[in-house]
């Protein structure tokens, strides 16, 4: 609280012995006009005001602006602010309740709205007119901690003669601003308020953080009364979406969340999200969780922290579920070889031949290729082919994670060596791949600042976590990949020179699937095939058409028309009819229409439903990707049709 350092008289052994001072000081001005010089700046700021306001400095009693009727309307006008501020009061008035101190609450003009004392403090309190109704702002009642707080914005202690009239030097008053969550506008006044003898209870930190608590407890209401009204919305959202409080207590999820995840009201964030990120929001605001597995499903995770004036309320979470398996961080999870890649191509041969060739090298390595080509297989069948295949094999899609928490992610940190660290440090990516591989997939993405980083690891061959003092040597080979043309983003400014050369040593780019229309036979066989079985057969007529069309998505597009194609099919064989309708000559006009919008879901029967889940052994993920819909659709249908 060192902040508040001015705002505070001072050590309690001081106050007595400045009590006398402060008494001459405050006479010698009234008496002569003449401003002390070691006075506290904010009092004497608060006197100038005073004194040019015409200020009593004898009075002994405050305004009573209001009473009756007009008091009740008053305090019918701060009704919100009294019903959450009134437990946080109680709180403070049994903690002094057996000593003269009256604990009030006040609105943004300074009056008196509630006030709670024990019998003894009330006499004292009705004679000086410390009631509701009256007026306690600065220039009706001179300096004192409500009226010099609402002035300055901020909390403040007064003590005895610091005050500016002579009827409050009995008193010591502490007081600090409530704000209100949205506009972080001053909407009242806490203040404790007791004889000077007993300043030390009057711990101004107990004002400031039942203030806070109050603010943070009137966001919590208004949040609530906001998402009342928007739950009927977040019940349309196909994303599971969750809020949880600041305690990680989930207090609102849609539908989707309850069905695909399992996650009720009332459930723990910490128990759903096992990150240590989710305790860290205050200091990290936001962050993307790019692999959680939940219900047999991989997700993105996207974790906003929400705030009300300043203050964190707790967090707003939002599942994407990830059509396609990203990499993940395993020891020896290189599982593809060369075997995988199927081709008959001679440009593609090529490649692989070279690939190979380039695994027996620990040269930076860059693969180019658009997307689908098949530039994860690639890279993970050099590292299973090479002297490395017995060390890690570690992945990072290096546009996926946030740009704040790159560095550490690729680097590491030392513990404690920022908010939010865990205490024992993180390795980074770099330190988990030693002496095996990291490949820095969508390399283009990589932000400019960072860039200098990875070009010191590449020149140094060491990595210097954050907070570290000393670096640590690695052994890494490093492949990276992207389907941009990084000479352009060199040109563009968004990727350095020196580092595209740092890492273009060994180059290789793979064909797109339209330049290598031979492999399409083959690589249907491959994807007909399951176990060393093969279940289906495709007519000359369907491959013909195949072999016509362009194929955007390369290998992975092929690969889900084929799968499609399979579940179309009503035997085992697969004619032009079963194809999806894109590749159809009669749809080749519309292919560019179609791949800029979502295939259009058609309207499922009974019999649509029971064979999808059929031909997927009921499992409902499955059975909703064949049928181009969302698992909720499948539930739902189920419920409807009555389907176990």
């Amino acid at each position: 609280m060192k902040k508040y350092r001015n705002m505070v008289v001072g050590a309690f052994n001081e106050f007595h012995s400045l009590e006398k001072s402060l008494m001459k000081k405050w006479e010698r001005f009234h008496s002569s006009d003449v401003f002390p010089k070691d006075l506290r700046p904010i009092i004497l700021s608060s006197w100038r005001r005073c004194k040019q306001s015409f200020i009593n400095p004898l009075k002994k009693e405050a305004d009573l602006v209001y009473k009756g009727d007009s008091l009740k309307e008053k305090i019918e006008q701060n009704e919100f602010l009294l019903d959450i501020a009134n437990p946080y009061m109680e709180q403070l008035h049994q903690y002094f309740f057996d000593q003269k101190i009256a604990v009030v609450l006040c609105d943004k003009t300074g009056v008196i709205i509630e006030a709670k004392s024990n019998s003894q403090m009330w006499m004292d309190v009705e004679r000086h007119r410390f009631v509701p109704g009256s007026n306690w702002d600065e220039l009706s009642t001179g300096t004192n901690a409500i009226g010099t707080a609402l002035i300055e914005e901020k909390p403040i202690q007064i003590f005895s003669s610091e005050h500016y009239c002579q009827g409050w030097h009995r008193w010591v008053c502490s007081a600090a601003p409530i704000r209100d969550p949205m506009t972080n506008q001053i909407i009242g006044i806490l203040n404790i308020t007791g004889e000077k003898e007993l300043v030390h209870a009057h711990n101004i930190h107990l004002v400031i953080n039942q203030a806070l608590q109050i603010e943070k407890a009137l966001g919590h209401r208004l949040m609530e009364d906001h998402l009342l009204s928007l739950q009927s919305l977040l019940d349309f959202m196909q994303d599971p979406f969750l809020i949880f409080d600041i305690n990680g207590k989930v207090t609102r999820c849609n539908k989707a969340a309850s069905y695909l995840l399992n996650i009720s009201e009332g459930s723990s964030i910490y128990d759903i999200l096992q990150f240590s990120e989710v305790q860290n929001l205050e200091s990290l605001g936001r962050f993307n969780i790019e692999q959680f597995q939940q219900a047999d499903n991989l997700w993105k995770v996207n974790v906003q922290s929400y705030k009300l004036g300043g203050n964190l309320l707790g967090g707003i979470v939002i599942f994407q579920k990830q059509p396609y398996k990203l990499l993940k961080l395993s020891k020896n999870s290189a599982k593809k070889d060369f075997s995988n890649i199927v081709t008959n191509d001679p440009e593609m041969l090529k490649v692989i031949k070279k690939a190979k060739k380039a695994a027996f090298s620990d040269q930076n390595m860059m693969i180019f290729g658009e997307t689908g080509t098949g530039k994860e297989v690639l890279v993970q069948s050099i590292h299973y082919f090479g002297p490395r295949s017995e060390y890690p094999f570690v992945a990072v899609n290096c546009g996926a994670i946030p740009k704040d928490l790159i560095a550490s992610e690729l680097f590491g940190y030392e513990g404690g060596s920022f908010t939010g660290a865990k205490s024992k440090g993180k390795k980074g990516k770099f330190l988990l791949a030693d002496l095996g591989t990291i490949f820095l997939d969508e390399i283009a993405d990589l932000p400019i600042d960072i860039q200098v980083y990875l070009l010191r690891v590449l020149e140094e061959r060491e990595v210097f976590p954050i907070g570290a003092k000393e670096p640590i040597p690695i052994n890494v080979r490093v492949i990276c990949a992207t389907h941009k043309n990084l000479k352009e983003e060199v040109r563009k400014g968004n990727f350095r020179e020196d580092l595209y050369y740092r890492l273009n040593v060994i180059s290789l780019s793979l064909p797109p699937l339209r330049e290598r229309k031979d492999d399409i036979p083959l690589l249907v066989d491959s994807f007909l095939t399951e176990n060393g079985k093969k279940l289906f057969e495709m007519s000359g007529e369907a491959i013909d058409l195949l072999m016509k069309y362009e194929w955007p998505g390369n290998i992975r597009q092929l690969k889900n028309c084929i799968e499609q194609s399979k579940f179309n099919a009503n035997g085992r064989q697969i004619l032009p009819k079963h194809l999806p309708k894109e590749i159809l000559p009669a749809n080749k006009k519309k292919v560019n229409e179609k791949q800029r919008f979502p295939q259009q879901k058609f309207k499922i029967g009974k019999n649509e439903l029971m064979l999808a889940l059929e031909k997927t052994n009921g499992n409902v993920t499955q059975a909703a990707k064949l049928l181009n819909v969302s698992r909720m659709t499948i539930y739902r249908k189920k419920e409807e049709f009555q389907l176990k």
